[in-house]
């Protein structure tokens, strides 16, 4: 069916490259996925890599994603640990070279060990200790007794700033417990330990990875937990991983070191571009009324050891011992702009913290506690700052053990509040905000953060430290070009690298360019980070206060409304751009963490946007499918996010229609499920899942009014069977819902798999070409007439009016797609603008009426229609023609939609109300 059929071909394999500069390091060596064309790649192909000059880079290979024949789809691949820092690599089929420090994996009752080289770690089974220990030889163990930490505090903090008194509620710290320990993966290249647990006996369970790389000293550890406790009692105090370092140097010889973020761009050739490094000693001798001289203080500043004592000037060494010991450090990052050092000395807490030993902005998460010459640890945790509040602590520094805890939320911040922000819900009417019941709360939805530990000898030079840094906030990731995915025609395919050869092409290419600009730039700019927050973006504008909506009801944080997502991921795949992947990685990471229920009584299903994530009453499949989070999956074969279960989301509510025991809307409910089923089925080549996908299509191609059957396309459903029941009610409800989600996309593509249900694509064609239609288009089709109002946001299906074009080979149907996107003003907004004076807190730029949902669904529309038909696109651009006095929002057109279907609910009754839940 598809157009494109010039697909490339395995045998010449895949050129790769860096998504951002050529790395110095990669201490947990990488990890990345690609595509193949069907029938080309055979599940037990191996697959080699070499850099430009041709010498081998070790690769480890395993598969994602699987063709209907059988054959490949989609792989994953790891290199190791400092490999293939080259600025371009090639794959292809073929044996791999075998790195020279091989991973193993052996596994007792006990525990399992992972060794590299000289490097070992142990896992123990059960107990609280996450890793026994981390050494580089048997008998120099660095980092030991690594645990998680989650301190609960049993209510919200007193209001003291009102000028009440009151006491703190009591904190009790938990250790994550072991559960279970799993072998994922074993290879030569590199090892994946899933670890299991719960913090509690029955509450607060988390997933941790440990992944080792071969040639590695360090161990990269994902962790993500779930908050099921009770939001009106159990407050989060601290959540973290602490691990100890054995300390044999001399106090003048151990140093801490925590690091800055790298600077923006210079913006001078002579600026420099590496991070600024705070570093002290655990017994400073520099700043003394005597002067130990350059040699010692030389060498203390950068880290090596000092010379011998007896060298040193008698006025200095002879009362060395009366000088402060630094026994406690303290990094914290209580706010993303802004962070702050303590130290404190061997009085503990007898004794006052200097609070002003350092400060910044934003601190790389990134640090080290050691020895000159007995070695060290540098510690990192990935996105610190933007995941605020986090800190670093070590104590026990001037002793023979330091202990070091990476909080993910910091115990020095407010304790995490999961109470809805407000106590009443506030209506679709006015607040956009729709209500619960049972009421939102936030159990089941979870967070996951990412450290890394990593072993040195001796402490490391400041500029490995600037380098090493740079690695961490900037995760080396390879990916192949733009033309290498879209000649793929990944996840849909109607789309293409950005296209300028007609003057009207290059206005939207450029208009497309400025609105991402403006989107990656607003999320600093708004401060749009946190550690739930980071990740997503806001839903629509306040044009009249000059800021998101932020505090009202469903036009607050956007939930990947509208796939939000896809548009991100389609414009990196298009254009390659690293700012894209970035922001597109964090806001699939988000959205599959915090907007998804994975426990409890919303279990497998999703919130709808809201002031808080979690605080809106619709719970839905939409937001929790899992065929929108294929990109990142496919892309970095990232483990975390291969967990859905679908069968959480296919429970119906009671109807009376006795074949569809509930009842569901096609789109965007059913194709969510589709979705879901669709993934399982490409993920195991398991037909069982295609077979499910395959009972609605034929219900759908019998109905006569096939995906216009329903009451806003709602029918009845029966999650046994898979199967939907007309129960009549069309044309009564708007269908503008149905595959602004994803759903349109997803179907091209299933459409191109599945092609013996004629009926339904049929059905399906009918839909495309006859959305924008006429009535007397429609009533020719279906002996019916329906209502314009219920086919609204005409420019986002000219998409599919122009698939259907395409695919019934009708150029007069591909041309009136692109009439309805000339004509469209919605989403097509005025230039940037700069805002200042009395007007708003701090100068700010701004789209006036900027609302996401058009920015996403009218991008990708457009997209679609450029790609298919760009031979049909104006010769001129037709921007300038576009009144910016006159609507440029769908924002109160979907919410009078919505109102309908609310007012449809409240006649139906709870079950109904249930229709947005499925």
């Amino acid at each position: 069916m598809h157009p494109n059929k010039n697909k490339p071909r395995a045998e010449s394999g895949v050129d790769l490259h860096w998504l951002s500069s050529v790395p110095s390091f990669t201490p947990t060596g990488t990890a990345f996925g690609l595509p193949w064309a069907q029938g080309e790649v055979d599940r037990t192909t191996p697959f080699t890599v070499q850099d430009q000059s041709g010498d081998g880079v070790p690769v480890q290979s395993w598969p994602l994603a699987y063709w209907p024949d059988g054959s490949l789809k989609w792989t994953g691949h790891a290199l190791g640990t400092n490999t293939g820092l080259a600025s371009t690599l090639h794959l292809s089929t073929g044996t791999p070279t075998e790195p020279a420090n091989p991973v193993s994996v052996s596994e007792t009752t006990s525990a399992v060990t992972v060794t590299t080289g000289s490097f070992t770690a142990t896992i123990p089974k059960s107990g609280t200790t996450l890793l026994t220990s981390l050494s580089t030889s048997s008998t120099k163990s660095l980092a030991q007794d690594i645990t998680l930490l989650l301190l609960l505090q049993s209510g919200p903090d007193p209001d003291f700033a009102s000028g009440a008194g009151g006491s703190v509620p009591a904190v009790t710290k938990y250790e994550g417990n072991i559960e279970s320990v799993t072998v994922e993966q074993s290879g030569s290249v590199r090892a994946v330990i899933k670890v299991t647990g719960k913090y509690t006996s029955s509450t607060f369970p988390f997933i941790v990875r440990i992944y080792i790389s071969a040639g590695s000293t360090s161990a990269r550890i994902v962790h993500f937990f779930i908050y099921d406790g009770d939001q009106t009692k159990d407050f989060i105090k601290g959540l973290g991983l602490q691990f100890k370092t054995p300390l044999t140097d001399e106090l003048y010889n151990r140093h801490i070191r925590f690091i800055n973020s790298p600077p923006p761009p210079a913006s001078t050739p002579s600026a420099s571009e590496d991070p600024g490094i705070w570093g002290e000693t655990v017994r400073v001798v520099s700043g003394l009324r005597r002067d130990a001289t350059a040699p010692v203080l030389n060498a203390q500043f950068e880290g090596t050891a000092t010379p011998d004592l007896s060298t040193w000037p008698t006025s200095v060494s002879s009362e060395i011992d009366q000088l402060a010991v630094w026994n406690d450090f303290s990094l914290a990052q209580l706010h993303h702009s802004a962070f702050t050092i303590l130290k404190r000395s061997t009085g503990g807490s007898a004794s006052s913290w200097i609070d002003h030993a350092g400060f910044g902005e934003r601190a790389a998460g990134v640090g080290y506690v050691g020895g000159a010459t007995g070695g060290g640890v540098v510690f990192g945790v990935k996105d610190f700052w933007q995941g605020a509040p986090r800190s670093l602590d070590i104590r026990g520094a001037g002793t023979d053990t330091a202990t070091t805890s990476l909080w993910a939320w910091s115990p020095l911040a407010p304790a995490m509040d999961m109470r809805r922000y407000d106590t009443v819900p506030h209506g679709l009417d006015l607040a956009y905000e729709d209500v619960g019941d049972p009421d939102p709360n936030p159990t089941g939805i979870g967070r996951s953060y990412e450290v890394t530990l990593q072993l040195f000898e001796s402490t490391p030079s400041r500029d490995v430290l600037a380098k090493l840094t740079s690695v961490h906030t900037d995760t080396p990731q390879l990916v192949a070009q733009p033309s290498f995915y879209a000649s793929h025609n990944l996840f849909g395919g109607r789309w293409n690298v950005p296209d300028t050869s007609s003057s009207g092409l290059a206005a939207i290419e450029k208009r497309k360019s400025d609105l991402l600009d403006f989107y990656i730039s607003d999320i600093d700019q708004r401060s749009f980070y946190g550690f739930w927050n980071y990740g997503d973006v806001m839903h629509t504008y306040d044009q009249t206060r000059h800021m998101w909506r932020y505090d009202v009801g469903g036009y607050a944080w956007d939930n990947g409304e509208l796939s939000t997502d896809l548009w991100l991921w389609t414009s990196f795949l298009r254009t390659g751009r690293a700012d894209l992947f970035k922001t597109a990685s964090a806001m699939t990471r988000h959205l599959s963490e915090v907007d998804f229920h994975h426990t409890g009584p919303f279990a497998g299903l999703g919130s709808r946007h809201n002031v808080s994530h979690w605080g809106d009453g619709a719970k839905e499949a939409r937001v929790s499918g899992s065929s929108l989070k294929r990109p990142f999956y496919y892309l970095t074969a990232d483990e975390l996010i291969d967990y859905y279960d679908v069968g959480s989301v296919e429970e119906g509510v009671a109807s009376s229609a006795p074949a569809g025991p509930g009842r569901l809307r096609i789109g965007p409910d059913w194709t969510t499920l589709v979705g879901n089923w669709f993934v399982k089925w490409e993920r195991t080549n398991d037909t069982t899942w295609r077979d499910r996908i395959k009972v609605g299509m034929n219900d759908i191609g019998g109905f006569t009014y096939g995906l216009l059957t329903g009451n806003g396309a709602a029918v009845g459903w029966n999650a046994d069977t898979a199967h939907l029941v007309d129960e009549g009610g069309e044309g009564e409800g708007a269908y503008d819902l149905m595959m602004i989600f994803g759903g349109g996309e997803l179907l091209m593509e299933v459409m191109e798999l599945i092609t013996d249900e004629p009926a339904f694509d049929a059905a399906w064609l009918d839909y495309c070409r006859l959305y924008n239609a006429s009535n007397a288009d429609k009533l020719a089709r279906y002996g019916k007439s329906f209502s314009s109002s219920s086919f609204p946001f005409p420019q986002y299906y000219a998409k599919l009016q122009a698939y259907a074009g395409q695919r019934l080979n009708d150029t007069s149907i591909k041309s009136a797609a692109w009439t309805v996107i000339n004509a469209n003003t919605v989403g097509v907004w005025a230039p940037v603008q700069t805002i200042g004076g009395t007007d708003v807190l701090n100068p700010i730029n701004e789209i006036p009426n900027l609302a996401t949902n058009d920015a996403g669904q009218l991008s990708l529309s457009e997209y679609a229609v450029m790609a298919i038909a760009p031979e049909l696109a104006p010769g001129s651009s037709f921007i300038e023609n576009v009144d910016w006095d006159g609507r440029s929002s769908t924002v109160a057109t979907e919410e009078t939609s919505e109102k309908e279907e609310y007012a449809v609910k409240k006649r139906k009754g709870k079950a109904w109300r249930r229709l947005l839940c499925v």
